[in-house]
């Protein structure tokens, strides 16, 4: 039985995301010592600095999407991941956003459990202003697709094959549901399917996450230390997602 990370990694005009990858890898490698496969195509491909020992399943990235940062609209390649399953090389999988970033073994102590699948329904805002977790932005139970664990098993494979239908009529579901934003996320698309095929675990704990409106000043291997206002904290051991992908460009 093989266990493995999979992430997904697309460059465009505003973000360098082979960059955020490039520090999650390092992240895995210390902390999880799993194989990774990166499923990008080969434009971003080519950026990538040698990391060692590392698959790569080059696709042709489709986007039709927008996220709002800071004001603006960004390109945003988001609706690969419909294609896990398939992707996926192991019979364990760690599907992971390339701004997750690992300090624990934590994932690695989850994989070892049973399960079809499991993801975060809760967060937690390390600001502590509760940013992210926003209310009434549907009638389903929202879970984060950010770092979400799955088995090759027929209730996966039918999660995933659900997945990919709304997202195909994504504008169907988001007015079932009344999801206010207009923009396709694999969040609600994944929450759908479980809920419509009740299936599917939960973590037990919150993910931890940064707001896109916290300034990220730098990381080691260790943590991170970021900035909100005039307030200076940091990291320690502990996972987090980080939703200012700009932050790495420089």
């Amino acid at each position: 039985m093989t266990t493995g990370v999979l992430i997904y990694c697309f460059d465009n005009p505003d973000t360098q995301y082979h960059k955020l990858a490039e520090r999650c890898v390092a992240q895995i490698k210390k902390y999880l010592h799993l194989e990774i496969t990166i499923v990008t195509n080969l434009e971003t491909f080519k950026k990538f600095k040698p990391m060692g020992m590392i698959n790569y399943k080059l696709v042709d990235a489709k986007t039709t999407n927008k996220r709002t940062y800071r004001g603006k609209n960004v390109a945003w390649y988001n609706k690969e991941r419909a294609l896990a399953y398939e992707h996926s090389p192991y019979d364990t999988t760690i599907l992971m956003d390339c701004d997750y970033f690992v300090f624990s073994s934590t994932l690695l102590e989850l994989a070892n459990t049973k399960f079809d699948m499991m993801l975060h329904d809760r967060v937690k805002d390390l600001t502590g202003q509760n940013m992210i977790e926003g209310k009434d932005e549907s009638t389903l139970p929202l879970v984060w697709a950010t770092v979400t664990l799955f088995r090759k098993t027929e209730n996966t494979k039918q999660i995933f094959e659900l997945i990919k239908h709304v997202q195909q009529y994504y504008t169907h579901y988001k007015n079932l549901y009344r999801i206010r934003y207009e923009n396709y996320r694999n969040d609600y698309a994944f929450a759908i399917a479980l809920h419509q095929l009740n299936l599917g675990n939960r973590i037990p704990t919150p993910m931890s996450m940064l707001a896109d409106s916290v300034d990220v000043l730098t990381s080691d291997d260790d943590g991170i230390i970021f900035k909100h206002g005039n307030k200076v904290n940091f990291t320690s051991g502990l996972d987090v997602h980080i939703m200012d992908k700009e932050w790495c460009n420089g």
